[in-house]
């Protein structure tokens, strides 16, 4: 009985182990994902200022590459919070309690 108990201690522990090592992977993984779209972000925004067009006439692909980059960078957003566990967080109720008291008459107080 013992060693069923030590087996279980160590398979959580391997496991807690292997989610740390996994999470971990995903955090270097977002980051670099992050900086490479920084990058296209910068060199994307310095070749539509360099392209001499008015605002109006900016052309839809140009406008939906800028979506699709927007759009990755709230994928990666989202993966960083799961990764880091800022998903799993639940939020306090910061809203006071109110309380009602019934049969309470104004006139009284």
């Amino acid at each position: 009985m013992v060693k069923n108990k030590e087996k279980e201690k160590v398979k959580v522990k391997d496991i807690k182990d292997l989610k740390n090592e996994v999470n971990q992977k995903h955090i270097e993984f977002y980051d670099k994902t992050l900086s490479i779209l920084g990058f296209i972000l910068d060199e994307y925004s310095r070749e539509l200022t360099r392209a001499d067009i008015e605002f109006l006439d900016i052309p839809k692909n140009s406008v939906s590459v800028l979506d699709f980059l927007i759009s990755s960078m709230v994928k990666v957003q989202k993966g960083q919070r799961i990764a880091l566990g800022m998903e799993d967080t639940e939020f306090a109720d910061t809203e006071p309690q109110i309380n009602i008291i019934e049969g309470l008459n104004e006139c009284k107080i």
